[in-house]
């Protein structure tokens, strides 16, 4: 008896693993089949070129110091918006070819398969977000001084607390059954509340109050501070405490409320009705 225990759970790892995999491969797949080489390329190139074009444009006139944070606060909007809409948007779109319920009759968790479809946005995200930084510094002369253990960790834990917000987001539009039309929706507060464009500081009090308890703003200024100013633990420490504390507590609250909800539409029975 005591043999079969870990059999049992190599097999399990195995599978969610395998799961994972799978996932990730068949939506980089799909994708790519879908816009072609070209396209694909262009979607994930197209929009940061020409968000950073023009914030550049403003910036360097009026305040070029703002040039260097827009560079790092794009790079990271892409991933909030990966965040925001890309596993939602699987789930509608296998919503719609009728294979929903097939994932969630899978022997795999679902913590692997979401992860996968999650991982896939994640590899596409880093094509976007290394086109960011590529234009900042060739076109616009933005100099990075990273530090880079700290922006190891910013980002670690940044990434972190964007997967949880992403199965929260994800949960929520399984059960309104249009998680692109709430990610649009969204998608306008985030950006205002995000400091994507500028930092959060620069907001007025009564918008800075909502947009502190985010953890899009004070990641994006860890990672501003740790790469262009080669910050130290010391010097971020208000915000890497923030950052530890989001990337605790979202993703485990994003767990639970993707599985609470899934129960929910489960006993209402139109998990394949759109």
């Amino acid at each position: 008896m005591s043999q079969s225990i870990p059999a049992v759970s190599n097999s399990s790892r195995r599978i969610a693993v395998q799961a994972a995999r799978a996932s990730f491969l068949a939506k980089l797949r799909e994708h790519v089949f879908i816009n072609g080489a070209g396209g694909y390329v262009l979607v994930w190139v197209a929009f940061p070129v020409i968000t950073l074009g023009m914030l550049g444009l403003l910036y360097r006139s009026r305040d070029p110091a703002l040039l260097g944070y827009a560079v790092i606060g794009i790079t990271c909007g892409a991933f909030i918006s990966n965040a925001l809409y890309y596993v939602g948007q699987i789930l509608d779109e296998e919503r719609l070819e009728g294979t929903l319920i097939n994932l969630f009759l899978t022997p795999a968790p679902r913590l692997s398969w979401l992860s996968g479809f999650a991982f896939g946005g994640l590899f596409e995200t880093l094509v976007s977000a290394a086109c960011t930084v590529l234009l900042g510094t060739v076109v616009f002369g933005v100099r990075f001084h990273p530090n880079i253990a700290a922006v190891v960790l910013c980002f670690l834990l940044f990434i972190l607390a964007l997967w949880g917000l992403g199965f929260m987001f994800s949960a929520l539009g399984l059960i309104l059954k249009r998680s692109n039309d709430l990610a649009n929706l969204l998608s306008s507060f985030v950006f205002l509340l995000g400091g994507i464009y500028y930092p959060v500081s620069a907001l007025p009090v009564w918008l800075r109050v909502p947009a502190d308890v985010l953890p899009f703003g004070v990641g994006i200024q860890a990672l501003a501070a740790a790469s262009l100013h080669d910050a130290s633990f010391g010097t971020l420490a208000p915000q890497l405490v923030r950052l530890e504390v989001f990337a605790a507590v979202l993703p485990v609250l994003g767990l639970l409320t993707f599985g609470w909800l899934e129960r929910k539409v489960r006993r209402r029975g139109d998990l394949e009705i759109y």
